[in-house]
């Protein structure tokens, strides 16, 4: 899909240095930013058990604790989490 970004005069002259730098084109670079910004930004979110046990104000009054391993096993194992 094209379509058009109006990118300030500095902006673009950092992409120009980049572009002579590491051998990409301008759209490579574009596409690899956008991609980079959606990886670190897209929302998560987190499984039904620990909103549920966030929602709740006193958790340790609650007969249903929060089962970390059903959590990480929600997460799915392709993600790397870091804790």
């Amino acid at each position: 899909m094209n379509f058009s970004v109006h990118i300030d005069e500095a902006t673009l002259g950092r992409l120009q240095a980049a572009v002579e730098r590491e051998g990409l084109t301008r759209n490579r670079i574009i596409v690899m930013a956008v991609q980079e910004w959606l990886a670190r930004n897209e929302a998560r979110d987190w499984p039904e058990s620990l909103r549920g046990h966030f929602r709740n104000p006193a958790p340790a009054l609650d007969d249903d604790t929060l089962d970390v391993q059903a959590w990480r096993q929600a997460l799915g194992e392709a993600q790397a989490v870091r804790w």
